[in-house]
């Protein structure tokens, strides 16, 4: 035994020893590992700079390099360059951003995308997608198996420009959208009374979305509100610290809000309520959800109910249930990988998985609504939020989810049973939309 070891062996008692040449070892390797994958990655590079037929650059190899990277994990982690994440930025931090309002995810399975839910306000909002449509074609060329921000980058565009998008959806043949592109500035909170008591709060994305829905909440108190429901129906989600800070607003100081469990400490987190004062009264709450809520409207509703707090109108919501956190790198560039899962306060994930069929928030009262039927209430909120002179003159379409909710929190004020009838659409009658 060396003079070094023998130090070792006196200052730790055998079984402290075995372990740390165990984790030594272990550690070693795990850089010999890492330094082979290195090695593996710069030898294939430059044998396809050499040998290549066709033409590349050190910037399409580096690309292609880091999306190989994310593509094998989840397909909610990406890559950006330095100019994709600052759009991300913008869109996600500041909520204004240039394109055509869609949220998309890589589809594993098919080599497509899934539009997670179209954006209010915006081109395709206004346009015949919805939540589960597969994006097939981007200007007439097959986009299967392509990067996702390849994708996005032909997606956007300038301002007034028009692009093509061919879509699959169950049931139906491929069909064609055009849309023009427009600068999309997302007004995230739209409020209303739906009747003499009842205030109607419509959130369509959690950016920085707090001082928008506190206007709205007092604006609403004036007028005497009693009871309201929240619509996160096509809310694909956003911020977490949105998700907390209003959930904040609702339910007690030191009340559990949210869990975060990941790999490292920093990645497991308990959000406890931090606010005493509340901006909401104590007044019955109902949400209203639908396949197009997702994330951090999980995060809200979840927690809402969980507490007791507001009931949960409407359809099963997406079940996004991970939290994703950006890192930049050294030349600007960034990762966006998946870190934890969240859980609801009573300890549930409705994270999506294979094989899982109770992903998402299953609500109180179910009442489904067809494709046509969304996309009437989707045509009736955009006929709203472009009138000058206060809400849409027009009759409203019937919207059979925001009437269970008004029956809901009715019957709460009367101190009666609600009667909302369960509405659950067959197999066979989606195939036919």
């Amino acid at each position: 035994m060396d003079r070094k070891a023998t130090i070792l062996s006196i200052a730790m008692p055998p079984m402290v020893l075995a372990g740390f040449i165990l984790g030594y070892c272990i550690r070693s390797q795990q850089a010999s590992a890492k330094k082979e994958i290195g090695d593996k990655v710069r030898e294939a590079s430059l044998l396809i700079q050499e040998r290549y037929y066709g033409e590349t650059t050190d910037e399409k190899l580096e690309r292609g390099a880091m999306e190989g990277l994310v593509a094998v994990l989840d397909p909610y982690s990406q890559y950006f360059t330095k100019r994709d994440y600052e759009d991300f930025r913008d869109k996600n931090m500041v909520g204004t951003f240039s394109g055509v309002g869609i949220l998309v995810e890589v589809d594993r399975e098919t080599g497509y995308l899934n539009i997670v839910t179209p954006i209010e306000d915006s081109p395709a909002f206004s346009a015949d997608i919805l939540p589960g449509d597969k994006l097939i074609k981007v200007g007439g060329e097959d986009i299967k198996g392509q990067p996702l921000d390849e994708v996005v980058g032909k997606i956007k565009g300038d301002t007034g420009t028009e692009v093509k998008l061919t879509f699959w959806r169950k049931g139906r043949e491929l069909f064609d959208i055009t849309l023009k592109r427009a600068k999309i500035t997302i007004v995230a909170v739209k409020s209303k009374m739906v009747d003499g008591r009842i205030g109607y709060v419509r959130i369509s994305d959690f950016t920085e979305m707090l001082p928008q829905f506190d206007k709205a909440i007092g604006a609403l108190k004036e007028k005497g509100m009693k009871a309201l429901v929240v619509d996160l129906r096509f809310n694909g989600g956003g911020l977490l610290d949105s998700a907390f800070q209003l959930s904040d607003r609702f339910v007690p100081k030191g009340k559990l809000i949210v869990s975060t469990r990941g790999r490292q400490a920093k990645d497991r987190r308990d959000l406890l309520a931090e606010d005493d004062a509340h901006d909401v009264p104590d007044m019955p709450v109902v949400i209203l959800t639908n396949g197009g809520t997702a994330s951090a409207s999980e995060i809200f509703a979840g927690c809402l109910r969980d507490h007791g707090r507001a009931a949960i109108v409407g359809a099963r919501t997406y079940g996004k249930g991970s939290v994703q956190t950006p890192f930049i790198l050294s030349d600007g560039s960034s990762l966006k990988i998946t870190t934890a899962r969240y859980f609801t306060p009573d300890g549930t994930s409705v994270h999506r998985e294979e094989g899982k069929k109770d992903y998402g928030l299953d609500p109180d009262h179910l009442v489904e609504m067809t494709n046509e039927e969304y996309a009437q209430v989707r045509e009736h909120w955009r006929r709203e939020s472009i009138l000058k002179g206060g809400p849409d003159a027009k009759p409203g379409p019937k919207d059979l989810q925001l009437d269970g909710a008004v029956e809901v929190l009715n019957a709460k004020l009367d101190n009666r049973p609600a009667k909302v009838e369960k509405r659950e659409l067959s197999a066979v009658k989606q195939e036919k939309q």
